[in-house]
């Protein structure tokens, strides 16, 4: 029979009564029961009268340099938010979420380079992780959009002689391109 300290829980999953132990960490009170709030391991702490779970997966929030690959989820003129899927080409169902803060570049006659949009499949590199936010940057040649689709007809868009171009309606795209943009298969 396994100890205490070695049990597995769910969330929800009574650990004691709070007579004998106060909540510690991923636990709470609900009504005088002590339970789970994630799924892992019952830790009870017999000097300060303490049940913890400690959690059976840890998700690692990424560490400055690490480069990134996700999905635009919002695309502003100053700022987007890029949920994040794989880190150092590693998949992650974690959730974390980066700011890319976007200088606009001018083109010709006055006109604005977009650098990202909604939809647009990015990778980019971890700067800063200040306050728990992760900020990223495009601004290297391996970074920036890896894969997107034409926003004029929504059909992918292929790399034709360093001009991004849709083979279905021959609108002409215009972004930070990763300089691997329309290599197949994709390689976050």
């Amino acid at each position: 029979m396994k100890s205490d300290n070695q049990k597995k829980v769910l969330p929800g999953d009574a650990l004691a009564v709070s007579e004998e132990f106060l909540p510690g960490r991923n636990a709470y009170d609900a009504n005088g029961t002590i339970r789970a709030l994630l799924m892992g391991t019952m830790i009870k702490d017999l000097g300060q009268r303490e049940v913890s779970v400690k959690p059976a997966v840890a998700a690692r929030m990424p560490d400055v340099g690490d480069i990134v690959t996700g999905q635009i989820e919002t695309a502003q003129s100053s700022v987007s938010n890029l949920k994040i899927y794989y880190v150092n080409g590693t998949p992650t169902a974690a959730g974390f979420v980066g700011l890319i803060f976007l200088r606009e570049e001018r083109g010709g006659r006055g006109a604005r380079r977009t650098q990202v949009r909604l939809g647009d499949i990015v990778r980019a590199k971890v700067v800063s992780t200040v306050n728990a936010m992760i900020h990223l940057s495009i601004n290297e040649p391996r970074l920036g959009v890896i894969a997107t689709l034409c926003s004029n007809c929504g059909r992918p868009i292929s790399d034709q002689g360093g001009r991004a171009r849709c083979n279905e309606c021959g609108n002409q795209e215009d972004r930070k391109f990763a300089d691997d943009f329309g290599r197949e298969p994709i390689q976050p």
